[in-house]
């Protein structure tokens, strides 16, 4: 029963991701499907000469060579540094965490780069989506489609479709295919005899205020949102904080209910006790801990993959602890007050998430009181995994005597 609830539980986690960071596959394309600036296909597009993918699998002669491992690499590629160049066709995915990230050749799967600087040199080709979080992004070649959140993003090459994008400043000194989502402060356009930037598809944007956008830039609809995060809405904001806030911790608490009704019990019991001293503990090393061992993971290359996983893992530890956290202490609150019954739970719950949040608005008090709510919040899971380990450790000693 409880291998079908982690399944369940699997499958929704997927589709949260799906809705929450769009991914769309492109499909195949060779250097002679390459789009032109006015929205078609050709052949033989002199801009780009980017040779396909080869498929065919190596022979002997071929895995001897040292220009064929140089210049193909037929897997997920993970790479770290301070400067990093790719000047090799990548026949997979790319993982990049470094200083400057340089693309001189083809990706033929996502590209995701946390990086100060992204260059798209001007014979890099990004076959499928680029994810980035950088300072600053620039693309001169080509790539399918740009999910990207950054301070200030400049196209003079070509995006294939769609572009999804969060900035202070975006230049769109090139081409983009289909339809562009920007969320920005500055919106500029290229509008020279040699240089004109241009979007195929509709426009719809968001900033405080309207931009002009010039004639003639954009073939479909433009559509402007009065941006909702402005200072004229802090009231908007605070209410949407507030509710997200609140809703975060009814559905972990409900997730509990379901999955671990055990571990709500295991951890009022933690933080009523001398115990408490602990799980501190465990809430202070393990982001420390965590992070030291993924960064040498990562480093270490063949284990890079192992690295991002605990990484991964760590943020979505350190995401929920606040809402363990609260849960907790409405239990406890709950048990002086005598309230027993779910309903009842339900509703002390959300006053002390209300609670909490506004005593996270206080300043100073605010600030410590949400972090030793994270130290302790994550505390209490790993507490609980480990005394799970032991019970589970002494009933297999038990059996086997």
């Amino acid at each position: 029963m409880l291998k079908r609830k982690f399944k369940v539980i699997a499958i929704l986690f997927v589709i949260i991701l799906t809705l929450t960071l769009p991914m769309v596959r492109a499909e195949n394309k060779t250097a002679d499907d390459i789009a032109t600036p006015d929205g078609t296909a050709s052949k033989n597009t002199a801009n780009y000469d980017i040779a396909p993918i080869s498929e065919e699998e190596p022979t002997p002669e071929a895995a001897t060579a040292t220009t064929e491992d140089k210049n193909l690499k037929k897997s997920d590629v993970y790479l770290t540094g301070d400067d990093v160049t790719i000047d090799y066709i990548v026949d997979g995915n790319l993982f990049v965490v470094a200083n400057h990230v340089t693309i001189n050749s083809q990706i033929g799967g996502d590209a995701f780069i946390c990086a100060n600087t992204v260059t798209i040199g001007e014979q890099g080709y990004v076959f499928s989506n680029l994810f980035t979080f950088a300072k600053n992004v620039t693309v001169n070649g080509v790539v399918y489609d740009l999910y990207s959140a950054s301070e200030n993003i400049t196209i003079t090459g070509y995006v294939y479709r769609d572009i999804r994008v969060g900035c202070n400043t975006i230049n769109i000194f090139g081409s983009i295919g289909r339809n562009a989502f920007i969320d920005c402060a500055s919106l500029n356009f290229a509008q020279d005899s040699n240089v004109t930037g241009n979007i195929h598809g509709n426009l719809r944007y968001s900033a405080k205020q309207e931009i002009s956008i010039p004639e003639g830039v954009v073939t479909g609809e433009t559509k402007f949102e009065q941006e909702i995060f402005s200072d004229d809405n802090t009231i908007q904001t605070q209410i949407l904080s507030l509710g997200t806030f609140v809703v975060t911790i009814v559905v972990i608490w409900l997730l509990c209910l379901w999955l671990t009704p055990k571990l709500l019990k295991n951890n009022t019991s933690l933080l009523t006790t001398k115990k408490i001293l602990p799980v501190i503990g465990f809430g202070i090393l393990a982001p420390i801990v965590g992070i030291l061992s993924s960064i040498l993971l990562l480093v270490l290359g063949i284990t890079s993959t192992l690295g991002l996983l605990l990484l991964f893992t760590l943020f979505i530890l350190i995401a929920i602890s606040t809402s363990v956290f609260v849960i907790t202490v409405n239990y406890v609150v709950c048990d002086k007050l005598k309230i027993q019954k779910t309903i009842g739970v339900f509703g002390m719950l959300i006053v002390s998430s209300i609670v909490l949040w506004l005593v996270g608005l206080i300043p100073y008090i605010g600030s410590i009181v949400s972090f030793a709510s994270i130290v302790i919040g994550l505390g209490m899971i790993l507490s609980n995994l480990i005394l799970k380990r032991k019970t589970t450790n002494s009933k297999e000693l038990e059996k086997t005597e």
